[in-house]
């Protein structure tokens, strides 16, 4: 992203001057942007995951094999979005 577009999507109320506020409230919009990509990917992967397994595609042997790591794998992808969902939850009732 350049400077300029930067600094206009930062420039919320158009004066050509970007305050402390408007600096903190494009930083709490990233914020919130990025761990919503996060948890929408972490979904994705859950869902993509689970239908190759199911699918057939990969032998049972290499899915016995690799069972500690999925099962790590999927408890930590249900962690994100358990984690985003309550937070976002708790931050509603602030």
């Amino acid at each position: 992203m350049n400077a300029i577009k930067f600094e206009k999507e930062m420039d919320r109320d158009g004066d050509g001057v970007i305050s402390s506020e408007e600096v903190q409230v494009h930083t709490a919009y990233e914020k919130a942007s990025i761990q919503s990509r996060i948890t929408i990917a972490s979904f994705v992967v859950i869902v993509i995951l689970t239908g190759l397994l199911l699918s057939g595609l990969i032998p049972d042997t290499r899915i016995t094999a690799l069972s500690g790591l999925l099962s790590t794998l999927f408890v930590a992808l249900a962690g994100i979005i358990g984690a985003f969902f309550g937070m976002q939850a708790w931050m509603s009732r602030k």
